[in-house]
């Protein structure tokens, strides 16, 4: 089981430890080494903090798992379960602020739980988990039927096209995340930001 503690970080299978938001990069490779798989990640069709002019741009690239920084590339499996992990903004380069989970067969059922307060978030039809998280939640976007849930610092990815389906990607977010420079915005820039600035547009 993999069990998410807003505002402190994940508690990893098999009593691996706690992922801490907050905690520096030696740290976080250290505990990932309990991970069934680990590689680091590489820079493809991706820019880091310095390509971007404007802030904006990369805090959205930041929000997308876009932005690369070398520092932050140790990517986790744990059975079906890929974890991501990045620093912050420029306040927090250098402390975990992002983590991100995969399923590795979306659509599937994980062997490994993702629970939040007793509720497995990809075990279970994507409108039953919706039903059961804190107010407030909202599209991620106007178009979109991923969810923000930003009381949890929580965002679910991967929509289902069905009604029944699972969700299979998530993005947690510690606070602050560092990116205070740019705006306030959580799950999204506030200035407008767009992370494909310089990659294909």
């Amino acid at each position: 089981m993999l069990e998410y503690l807003p505002g402190i970080g994940v508690v990893l299978p098999g009593g691996a430890g706690t992922l801490r938001f907050g905690a520096a990069p030696d740290e976080v490779r250290v505990l990932l080494t309990a991970a069934t798989r680990v590689h680091q990640g590489m820079q493809c069709m991706s820019l880091t903090r310095a390509d971007y002019t404007e802030l904006r741009h990369a805090h959205d690239a930041w929000l997308s798992g876009m932005l690369f920084d070398p520092v932050w590339t140790t990517i986790a499996t744990f059975d079906d379960l890929v974890l991501t992990v990045a620093g912050g903004g420029p306040g927090r380069p250098d402390r975990l602020a992002r983590i991100g989970i995969d399923l590795h067969r979306p659509g599937g059922v994980s062997t490994t739980p993702v629970v939040w307060d007793g509720v497995d978030l990809f075990g279970h039809s994507a409108q039953d988990v919706v039903s059961v998280l804190p107010a407030p939640t909202r599209p991620s976007a106007q178009s979109s039927s991923d969810v923000t849930v930003e009381p949890l610092g929580l965002r679910l990815l991967r929509p289902p096209s069905a009604a029944g389906e699972r969700w299979s990607q998530l993005v947690l977010l510690g606070a602050p995340d560092g990116w205070e420079p740019c705006c306030a915005g959580t799950f999204e820039c506030a200035n407008g930001g767009d992370g494909l600035v310089g990659i294909f547009r």
